[in-house]
């Protein structure tokens, strides 16, 4: 009997504004933007303590790249025009963007991810697949817990990122796919553990809106709505036949298996140049 398939998707949390915060720990918990100029970096005054520019002071046609989660909770979001992020949260704190330490932050997660899980496809500067499969202690039931196994790898994984970054938290979901991963990693944001099956389909994943599916993009979940399905479980009740009527056949299958939770991508290690 083949093990059973874990894969797992890590998805730093708030990165630009988290790598921000290890450098100005006196902002934690506070409303941050990132996506300022160089101009706007804080300055130090002669008794050390830091000036910071406030989001009121800013004029120009900037985009926010990021911002920390009580930003995001007065309603600013990633590429939202800075004016507008202004009017919104106009006592938060600007800062400019630093791309050079984000990489290195980077390759500094991934590779405490591989000295534990060797087998990652890489997503870009903050988030990766990894398989689970294979690697000792995944398939181990732990007490009463039937998934303690790989619940425990992907607890000792994430602790290992925030050894070797100096802070940085991020979440996890595992599940038997990539797609159900992906989904699962967003649903205890910030600084969660998510372990699912397809048992777990009706209560976790079904309730959840139909654009939460990587690969149901503004089009897809408009056309829909537009068909009275909201949800992803809504999408799963439909017959197979109807999605490929309304959507095509190579998309209203993957429509279908999707909403059931199937995927059996494998996790890509390398990419062509």
């Amino acid at each position: 009997m083949p093990p059973r398939r874990w894969i797992a998707h890590l998805d730093m949390d708030a990165f630009y504004a988290s790598v921000e915060l290890l450098r100005y720990p006196e902002l934690k918990g506070q409303p941050v933007v990132i996506g300022g100029r160089r101009a706007q970096a804080p300055v130090a005054g002669p008794d050390g303590t830091r000036r910071f520019i406030r989001l009121r002071e800013y004029a120009g046609r900037g985009v926010v790249t990021t911002a920390t989660y009580p930003a995001r909770d007065l309603g600013v979001h990633s590429a939202m025009g800075m004016m507008k992020a202004a009017r919104l949260a106009p006592d938060a704190v600007l800062l400019p963007a630093d791309f050079e330490e984000y990489r290195r932050l980077s390759r500094a997660f991934k590779a405490a991810v591989a000295e534990i899980a060797p087998v990652i496809e890489d997503r870009g500067i903050d988030e990766i697949y990894i398989d689970l499969t294979g690697v000792p202690g995944a398939q181990e039931a732990v007490g009463h817990d039937p998934h303690g196994g790989v619940r425990a790898l992907a607890q000792e994984i994430r602790n290992n990122v925030v050894r070797r970054t100096g802070g940085l938290t991020c979440s996890v979901g595992v599940t038997p796919n990539k797609l159900l991963s992906k989904i699962a990693s967003e649903l205890d944001k910030p600084d969660g553990l998510t372990v699912l099956t397809l048992a777990d389909l009706p209560t976790r994943i079904w309730p959840l809106p139909a654009r939460r599916v990587n690969g149901i993009g503004p089009k897809a979940a408009g056309k829909l709505l537009a068909l009275g399905v909201h949800t992803i479980g809504e999408l799963a009740q439909r017959p197979r036949e109807e999605l490929v009527a309304h959507f095509g056949r190579s998309y209203g299958r993957w429509l279908h298996e999707a909403a059931h939770g199937l995927d059996d991508r494998p996790v890509v290690t390398h990419s062509e140049p």
